[in-house]
């Protein structure tokens, strides 16, 4: 007998991950974030901080990353939704593209901290 359960897990980690890789292939931004993240992971090692900086480092890259998968979302929708031109559609993906920069300023802000 088959566990149900569990192959409803599994294949809900396999939709994850494939949205994962369309993020990786279709979204540049998404490219960046990954990119940058990289780049601080990598520093971090170099230069032996603490394991609440970790901490700090990890919290924030996946918040950053979070927000980048939620607006590519909120544009999909959008574009699915109302494929032409509309003005109310651009406020929407205005403030979502907004919250990227929140949190990535932030980001940055914190990293500052961490570093210096």
């Amino acid at each position: 007998m088959k566990n149900v359960f569990i192959e409803k897990r599994l294949l809900s980690f396999k939709h994850a991950f494939n949205g994962i890789r369309h993020l990786w292939k279709n979204e540049i931004n998404f490219r960046i974030h990954i990119l940058t993240s990289t780049i601080v992971i990598a520093l971090a090692a170099l230069v032996e901080i603490t394991r609440t900086k970790w901490l700090l480092i990890f919290i924030c890259v996946g918040i950053v990353l979070a927000a980048e998968v939620f607006n590519s979302a909120i544009e999909r929708i959008c574009n699915f939704v109302s494929p032409e031109k509309n003005t109310q559609i651009k406020i929407i993906k205005d403030i979502s593209a907004a919250a990227v920069l929140i949190v990535s300023v932030r980001t940055a802000i914190i990293g500052a901290f961490i570093f210096c």
